[in-house]
Order: C-alpha cells, then sequence, then structure tokens
C-alpha cells in the first residue's frame, strides 16, 4: 500500500499525523470504466484546491474544525488501467485504517473504488449497512460484458456484505436514485428502501427513520456526487436532471455521523475537466468540510 504524499496539497484543516485522528481522508485517482464522459482521477486534486478556499468555521453549524479531527493521508498509487488490482489496493488501504481503530473517508475517483472499500469494511464490519447516495441504481452484475464498472459497484458491494433481498431490516438504502434500466429499477423498488424527496425537511426525515431502523448497526456510506441535480453539480460523468440540490447535500454530509456506528463515508464521481466553473469541486470540499466538523460530538 503506498500513500502519494500530499501530491497536491492537503485538504484544509487536516491534523499533522495519522495517530491522533479518528477520521483518515485519502483521495482515490481512478478513472478507468467510465460509460460516458473521463475525468474523476483528476477529482482528490480539484476537491483539495477548492478546500483551500474554505473557512475552518462552519457558519451552519456554529462550529470549527478542531486540532487532529482528520488527517489526510494524501491519495492512493495505483496502477493505471488495472481496476482488479486497484481494487485490492484499495482494500488493503482501507483494512489498514480500519485496523488502525479509525474512519476512512475517500475522495474518487469513480465509483467502483467504493467497491474496493467495502471488500474491506466486509472484513471488518460484516454486518454493515449501506446508505447509497446515487442518480443511478449502480446493481448491474455487468456493464458492456465487465463485472467491474463504476455502473456494477453497489452490487459488488452488496456481495461483498452478503446481503439478500429477504434480509430484514433492509441492509441497503438509496437516495436521489432516478436513471436505470426497467429490471434493475424492478429490483431496486421491490427490495431497497427508495428516498426521493423535494425538500430538505423531508428527506432528513426519512434519513431519522433510516438511522432509528439501522440502530447500533454499522453503517457505511457511498454519496455519487450525480445524485445531486447537474444545475449544482455539472462536472460529473453521467448527469440525471432532477436531483438533490447542494443543500440537501450539506444537509446529508451533516446527518451522516449522527448514525450511532458510521464506519466509512465515500464521495466519488467529481470530474472537474467536465466543470469550468469549478462549481462540483466547491461543493464537494464544503460537503467533506461539513462532515468532518459534524462528526465532532
Amino acid at each position: 500500500m503506498t500513500f502519494v504524499d500530499k501530491p497536491y496539497g492537503q485538504f484544509l484543516g487536516s491534523a499533522p499525523g495519522f495517530e491522533a485522528a479518528p477520521n483518515i481522508l485519502f483521495g482515490i485517482p481512478m478513472d478507468f470504466t467510465c460509460c460516458f464522459r473521463a475525468g474523476t482521477r483528476l477529482g482528490p486534486r480539484e476537491i483539495r484546491y477548492f478546500a483551500d478556499n474554505l473557512e475552518e468555521y462552519s457558519v451552519e453549524q456554529r462550529r470549527a474544525l478542531a486540532e487532529d479531527t482528520f488527517f489526510d493521508a494524501g491519495d492512493l498509487e495505483l496502477p493505471f488501467g488495472n481496476p482488479a488490482a486497484c481494487l485490492d489496493i484499495i482494500e488493503e488501504a482501507v483494512d489498514h485504517i480500519l485496523k488502525a481503530g479509525k474512519r476512512p473517508v475517500a475522495m474518487g475517483g469513480e465509483h467502483l473504488v467504493s467497491a474496493g472499500i467495502v471488500r474491506a469494511i466486509a472484513k471488518h464490519f460484516p454486518d454493515a449497512v449501506i446508505l447509497h447516495v446515487d442518480a443511478h441504481f449502480d446493481l448491474r452484475h455487468t456493464y458492456a460484458d465487465q463485472e467491474l464498472s463504476h455502473a456494477t459497484a453497489l452490487r459488488l458491494c452488496w456481495n461483498a456484505l452478503g446481503m439478500s433481498p429477504t434480509d430484514q431490516p433492509p441492509r441497503l438504502a438509496q437516495i436521489g436514485v432516478r436513471s436505470g434500466p426497467a429490471e434493475e429499477a424492478e429490483f431496486a423498488h421491490q427490495h431497497i428502501p427508495q428516498i426521493l424527496t423535494e425538500s430538505t425537511s423531508e428527506l432528513i426525515a426519512e434519513l431519522e427513520k433510516l438511522r432509528a431502523l439501522w440502530g447500533d448497526r454499522p453503517v457505511y456510506c457511498t454519496f455519487d456526487i450525480d445524485a445531486v441535480d447537474p444545475a449544482y453539480a455539472p462536472g460529473t460523468g453521467t448527469p440525471e436532471p432532477g436531483g438533490l440540490s447542494s443543500h440537501q447535500a450539506l444537509a446529508i454530509a451533516r446527518f451522516l455521523p449522527t448514525f450511532e456506528n458510521l464506519v466509512g463515508f465515500d464521495l466519488v464521481e467529481t470530474s472537474p475537466p467536465l466543470d469550468h466553473a469549478g462549481i462540483t469541486s466547491a461543493l464537494a470540499a464544503k460537503m467533506i468540510r461539513e462532515f468532518m466538523i459534524a462528526t465532532q460530538s
């Protein structure tokens, strides 16, 4: 496992070292299977760049990043063009973080990276549940005849955790999904709670229900930024109109640490080349800052 030590600077407010910080932030610059528009491997670099524009104080939460809340470990060094080997490296890195008793927080990168993360989560938390925020179901068995794809990411996570359609309570819930083929949609609507609301208050109410349903189960959240409407986040490979607002995305980031046992979080599919104004990277950076501040309980 190799982290490239801060190749593009360090995220705002990072602690000076790994040991004292409960949250470990790192980038996964992988972009091999995007099916429409590429560029997500540049996401971690640009998110850090826009983080430098932020204050350490959150007006919304009325508190600032405390010292040693998180450590930015840099980016994973990945073999270009080899998704299977990359997933092994991602799994090893997250396993290292979890063995140290810390929470992994990853910046993608395409959504396939989540499969490597969840493979490690499954070793430490085999009964984990997943909160999946996305415009797409990502539950296909293959895409373009390939098992390893950003379009199969959640199916791979489902398999890694040994999930079943008969699980009670359901171990996967999805927010914001509004695109997919008929068979994928039918499976999801039969077996996976779907949350798609227009107001932030309704969204938080649904999240509170999930929190009560899952109790102390280990919760992993994977957030594909294309869940956000392209009016607020145009820099992503497969934009889908009709999504979350930036206000809702930030509300989710702040809510996540209220789950009793949140074991990890990733924010994927930010593609800077597709957003000349940096709107998407700016949102991603603020989501991470808000998340980190919210972990300070």
